[in-house]
């Protein structure tokens, strides 16, 4: 999902925030260009993107506590989007390299069955 885009829907309609790493990246991507901030950064839907996500995540870590572990990346996120509601996007932007450096690496299989580090 990009930050340009809405958020996926579910089978009964309702909009579903994308998962909080999902989430890091596209906002990542909505600030490539610092330059010429995007639509969806000016208009502030990346900052409800990430804010949902975060609603998300937390609602899903009360009942699981697996997803303990993504506390930092969580703070790293509430940061990002402080910074976004007062267009700071160079700090949101750092804030969320420093959420996406907490993200745990995915494993993905080799082409020899070994598992390599997404």
């Amino acid at each position: 999902m990009s930050a340009e885009t809405s958020p996926r829907t579910g089978g009964g309609g309702t909009t579903r925030a994308p998962e909080l790493g999902e989430a890091v990246r596209a906002a990542l991507g909505a600030l490539a260009d610092l330059a010429a901030p995007s639509a969806a950064l000016r208009d502030g839907r990346v900052d409800r993107m990430l804010r949902a996500s975060l609603q998300a995540h937390e609602s899903a870590q009360n009942g699981d506590g697996r997803r303990a572990g993504l506390d930092e990346v969580a703070a790293a996120v509430r940061t990002a989007c402080a910074h976004l509601a007062v267009t700071e996007f160079e700090d949101a932007y750092l804030a969320l390299r420093a959420a996406l450096d907490r993200l745990p690496r995915r494993w993905e299989p080799g082409p020899d069955g070994a598992g390599t580090g997404a």
